[in-house]
């Protein structure tokens, strides 16, 4: 009776009482208090770190900026005249970089949905397709690619409805990677509005592609190409990982973070492998020229590539003046890619608001464009 007794007192309780701290009940009770107590609160001090270390960080922190835009993003200071230079960088490095394949289908593309964007202050596809078609064939992606294949559709009366799923019966199973280059303006449009970025990212590649590897990757690249303009590429590619973590494709994912020493970028030319190719040789870089010649030593070089780690390039280190990729461009494009720049930087300082996208979450996959 005494054993079964002592054996279902709470064991704090049994060792107060057997170790002699007192023979009466009552202060038997208060040591093993003063252990249950003691216990419990290493306990939570133990979870309080853990919480802290786990948690993942929030990267949508409100911003005092007033006006009706939701999820502004707390973003490291950076003087304006900088931030005009990384902004004019992007659009001038994507340019650099596909001038390097003699022809501009994908700058001409961005540099219309940019102008379409600040003109209308949100992403139309039916009104972006009127602008790609109307653009010179010369200017336009090829027909080999999902674009050109969307575009040809689109000439040939379809629907911009719809469009991208009926693309995709063309050209099956691909990933494209025209729309991480197309969307570089709208990580300038939207730089402090994560939900804002993500939503028009998704949007502008859903007017030619359906699968989710190539819309998630268009919202990847203009998430990384915002984090760039103030943090190095480390950070920021953690930071875009945390953010789409529970939306990108597992292969995705993993070109989302830091290439180590050796690390060789994807093959191919889909969307995946030409992001993981332009993060190897911004990895290995200093600079635009540096980061264009690396590309170039890749095994498989592209447009998509090219244009995408110009960007990228223009958008972490900016262009200097004297950079001979900047030389060769065209005069008047050069000044066209500027003035968007900056009329996107006013634009983003404006109040603005952007219609629920129909589709809901960011955007996926198809060829190479």
């Amino acid at each position: 009776m005494g054993n079964s007794a002592r054996l279902s007192w709470p064991e704090p309780l049994f060792l107060a009482a057997r170790e002699g701290r007192s023979r009466e009940p009552r202060a038997a009770f208060t040591a093993a208090g003063d252990s249950l107590r003691l216990g419990i609160s290493l306990l939570f001090s133990v979870q309080a770190v853990l919480n802290k270390i786990t948690r993942p960080a929030r990267l949508d922190k409100p911003c005092v900026k007033p006006g009706p835009n939701t999820c502004l993003m707390e973003l490291p200071t950076i003087p304006a005249q900088e931030l005009r230079d990384r902004a004019q960088g992007l659009l001038l490095g994507m340019a650099c970089g596909e001038t390097m394949t003699g022809t501009l289908p994908l700058t001409s593309l961005a540099l219309e949905l940019g102008e379409s964007l600040v003109a209308r202050g949100e992403i139309e596809p039916q009104l972006l397709l009127e602008r790609w078609t109307r653009l010179d064939p010369s200017s336009r992606p090829s027909g080999s690619s999902i674009t050109g294949q969307a575009l040809r559709l689109y000439l040939e009366g379809f629907p911009a409805q719809g469009l991208a799923e009926a693309t995709a019966r063309v050209v099956p199973d691909r990933s494209g990677d025209g729309p991480l280059v197309r969307a570089l303006p709208i990580a300038i449009a939207a730089r402090q509005d994560g939900a804002l970025l993500k939503r028009w990212a998704n949007q502008s590649a859903s007017v030619t592609h359906s699968d989710l590897t190539s819309r998630m990757a268009a919202v990847a690249s203009c998430l990384l190409a915002r984090d760039l303009f103030t943090r190095g590429l480390a950070d920021s590619l953690a930071r875009v990982g945390q953010a789409l973590r529970e939306e990108a494709p597992l292969r995705l994912a993993r070109v989302l973070r830091y290439p180590h020493r050796g690390d060789l970028p994807e093959p191919g030319d889909d969307a995946v492998a030409v992001l993981s190719q332009a993060v190897v040789a911004l990895s290995t870089s200093v600079d635009l020229d540096t980061v264009l010649e690396e590309v170039e030593n890749q095994d498989q070089t592209n447009r998509g590539t090219l244009a995408l780690a110009g960007g990228l390039a223009g958008a972490c280190f900016g262009i200097k003046p004297s950079s001979p990729r900047l030389a060769g461009l065209d005069s008047a494009l050069r000044q066209r890619l500027q003035i968007l720049a900056d009329r996107l930087i006013d634009f983003e300082a404006q109040p603005h608001s952007s219609p629920a996208d129909s589709r809901g979450a960011p955007s996926g996959s198809a060829g190479p464009d």
